[in-house]
């Protein structure tokens, strides 16, 4: 596999940290307090090779943009030009696990020694070496060797090396293809690094990127990867539907979303439901009931909760709402608190089930409770006109309010008219002028 980027080694990474001192201090504004700068290459060169090695350990645990990686790297690679073998063993690793380039400076040098550590079973060093041949790091692209290498390196148990080995099967990269050897070798990868070779792989395929393109092996990659991570599978439709990654296939995308809501993704499972919403057959919209049921099920998929409820204010056939007042059921039990909304919505006007008022206002509640500003407004209309709940103006507007602030649209203008009425009461009521009778009796 080949990342686009690389990052050259270079000694001047090190030393490139230590500012120059400026001419004039007084122009210059006071830095803030910074870590301090790692020892340069001289003060590299003059350490003992046991202090190196401790410092080139560094290198396989930390981030590759800290001082402290390039502080080990080069270290490492002093180590190494004195000859000690464990120095050029873990710089190895450090080439392989993160696929790096080394500068022109040296660099046969160090390539002979990683031959050489490769030659005596150091799996990390023949992973190295199949790198450079992969990249074509110091000597010319050979994707041929770079397999033999990699295939090397995974007979002798280096996971790294079998999922290389698996892209290269997988892909047709410096081998014929061969789907069978290509999963063969991934069943002792981990499943992480396993499915981001398979998805590798699929985009290899689908892209045309090692030799031609062919979009239903591509499937069967991405298929495979699903296994391990739906969600995953769902971002590779969506690529694949817009074209983002530089291939469009919207019926490739279509079969990967369903197959990534098979598997259980609620994001995919609701994408699948509002396809199949818009459809006038009914067993699409049956369909559609069955895949916003299931997406709902997962608490933060407010979309599908929406979904739902939707489907029952448009007033669907009656064979549907059974499914649909079931769904709604299990996702409010489930957490779903869009789905309480749709609920207290059939309880009000009867649908599918007794109709209620005060059932549909304990429902509201539980909603506007957890902060949804539909309830609220709902909620707050139910309080004002005295449905389900004895009236309350007060609490009609602290709900009304609430919902507005949230930014529900209707709730400005149901607000205005609980609250301007009394407001401008003494100027709209009309004066009725009094009857000559009145009058005296008043006096």
């Amino acid at each position: 596999m080949i990342r686009t980027s690389y990052i050259l080694l270079l000694s001047c990474l090190i030393t490139s940290t230590v500012a120059a001192a400026p001419a004039r201090q007084e122009e210059v504004p006071e830095a803030p307090a910074s870590a301090p700068a790692g020892p340069s290459v001289a003060q590299l060169k003059a350490m003992s090779t046991v202090r190196l090695l401790k410092l080139g350990q560094a290198a396989l645990t930390t981030k590759i943009d800290a001082p402290a990686f390039a502080t080990g790297l080069e270290a490492l690679k002093i180590a190494s030009s004195r000859g000690d073998r464990v120095a050029t063993r873990i710089l190895a690793k450090v080439i392989a696990r993160h696929e790096v380039a080394i500068a022109s400076n040296g660099r046969s040098k160090l390539e002979s020694k990683l031959r050489y550590e490769a030659l005596r079973g150091a799996s990390s060093s023949v992973l190295a070496v199949a790198g450079m041949y992969d990249r074509g790091d110091g000597v010319s692209v050979d994707t041929k060797k770079a397999a033999e290498w990699y295939l090397w390196a995974a007979r002798v148990g280096n996971r790294r090396a079998m999922a290389h080995v698996a892209y290269a099967y997988g892909s047709g990269r410096g081998v014929e293809r061969n789907e069978e050897a290509a999963l063969k070798w991934l069943e002792d990868v981990n499943p992480g690094r396993s499915r981001i070779t398979l998805v590798e792989i699929g985009w290899a395929l689908a892209a045309g990127t090692e030799g031609p393109a062919d979009m239903p092996a591509a499937l069967r990659f991405f298929e495979r990867a699903a296994q391990i991570s739906p969600n995953v599978v769902y971002k590779v439709a969506m690529d694949l539907e817009r074209g983002t990654n530089g291939v469009q296939d919207r019926e490739a995308a279509g079969h990967l979303i369903r197959v990534a809501a098979e598997r259980g993704d609620s994001a995919a499972a609701t994408h699948l439901a509002n396809m199949l919403a818009g459809s006038d057959k009914l067993e699409d919209q049956r369909q559609a009931v069955q895949w916003y049921s299931l997406a709902a099920l997962d608490r933060e998929n407010a979309a599908a909760g929406q979904g739902l409820s939707r489907l029952l204010a448009l007033r669907p056939n009656s064979e549907l709402v059974p499914n649909i007042i079931t769904g709604l059921e299990k996702a409010a039990e489930a957490g779903n608190r869009e789905a309480l909304i749709g609920l207290a919505q059939a309880f009000s006007e009867g649908t599918g089930v007794d109709a209620s008022s005060e059932r549909a206002a304990s429902l509201l509640q539980q909603a506007a409770d957890a902060g949804i500003p539909e309830a609220k407004y709902r909620l707050g209309l139910m309080y004002k006109s005295g449905i389900g709940v004895d009236m309350d103006m007060d609490k009609a507007i602290a709900l009304m309010s609430s919902a507005q602030e949230s930014g529900f649209p209707l709730a400005a203008v149901a607000l205005s008219s609980m609250v301007e009425p009394s407001a401008t009461s003494s100027v709209s009521e009309p004066v009725v002028p009094k009857t000559e009778e009145a009058a005296t009796e008043a006096k």
